[in-house]
């Protein structure tokens, strides 16, 4: 039997016993196997620091800050998962390779979970070309 049930934004669902749960919103449906996956909060990701690179330059940390990050959270930078730590003031952190990367536009966001915050984009450059501000989310 499937029920479907929409849950306001800001709204608590519950279920009483075992269910899969499928959560949809964002960018990224998921699905979860018990009630403290799904209560969890997608996190929100503000703004990262720096917002851009020259391709080929040399190795950097990137801060992401936002809300809803914990331990377990996991920045997602174009398609791969990265090492992450949580940084005392709360901002995420993980190591970039620019020299793995021709001039482009990738996508940043993070995962607690199965809930994925909204991505910002951090692009690489040319060298030589001048680089960004940071860059908040996209709206």
């Amino acid at each position: 039997m499937a029920v479907h049930y929409e849950v306001p934004a800001g709204k608590t669902f519950a279920i009483a016993g075992p269910a899969n749960v499928t959560v949809k919103g964002g960018e990224h449906p998921a699905i979860v196997d018990n009630v403290a996956e799904a209560q969890a909060a997608a996190p929100v990701l503000t703004s990262i620091e720096p917002a851009s690179a020259e391709s080929g330059s040399e190795d950097f940390t990137i801060a992401l800050t936002g809300e809803g990050f914990t331990a377990q959270s996991v920045i997602i930078f174009g398609t791969m998962d990265e090492p992450t730590t949580l940084q005392a003031d709360g901002t995420l952190t993980t190591g970039v390779k620019p020299s793995l990367f021709a001039p482009a536009v990738v996508p940043v966001s993070v995962r607690n979970g199965p809930l994925h915050s909204a991505s910002v984009d951090f692009t690489f450059t040319e060298p030589g070309a001048p680089l960004a501000a940071s860059r908040r989310k996209r709206s």
